[in-house]
């Protein structure tokens, strides 16, 4: 998968509800200060439809299936994770740790974030105060969590 598509799998299951092609490339605009093609796009999503990351029917909204919603969780409970280990550990402000735990969410193994989470006592909320989400395949159980 690519970079670009990882990013889709994240707007789409952020907007939290029917995404458009038109809403993907304004999220995608204000994350990363570039414009992206509808066509690119349009690739992409056809890509991760093909991969049963997606439903999508053209000039339609787009939804996640089980598959993609937990890898888009999985994206963002690694990039959560990272962004609070930089907060804590570095001393980074919210914003630069946020900024910093988004390009390298993808470098890290699921066993290196579970290690982080577990080092935290299996954090709720990362620093900028959104929940941690847990997927099907990295998680941490009911019984783990840190409910504050």
């Amino acid at each position: 998968m690519l970079d670009i598509d990882y990013q889709i799998l994240k707007i789409i299951y952020q907007i939290d509800e029917k995404a458009r092609l038109k809403q993907i490339q304004k999220e995608i605009k204000a994350n990363k200060g570039v414009e992206i093609a509808l066509s690119t796009i349009n690739s992409c999503l056809e890509r991760l439809e093909r991969e049963e990351y997606v439903k999508w029917v053209r000039y339609s909204h787009i939804e996640l299936t089980h598959k993609g919603e937990n890898i888009a969780k999985e994206l963002l409970r690694h990039a959560q994770l990272l962004e609070l280990l930089l907060h804590n550990e570095l001393n980074l402000s919210i914003d630069k740790a946020h900024e910093e735990s988004e390009k390298f969410n993808l470098i890290f193994s699921c066993d290196t974030i579970n290690k982080i989470c577990e080092k935290y006592n299996h954090p709720n909320y990362c620093p900028c105060g959104k929940e941690i989400p847990n997927s099907d395949s990295c998680y941490c159980g009911e019984e783990h969590k840190n409910f504050i």
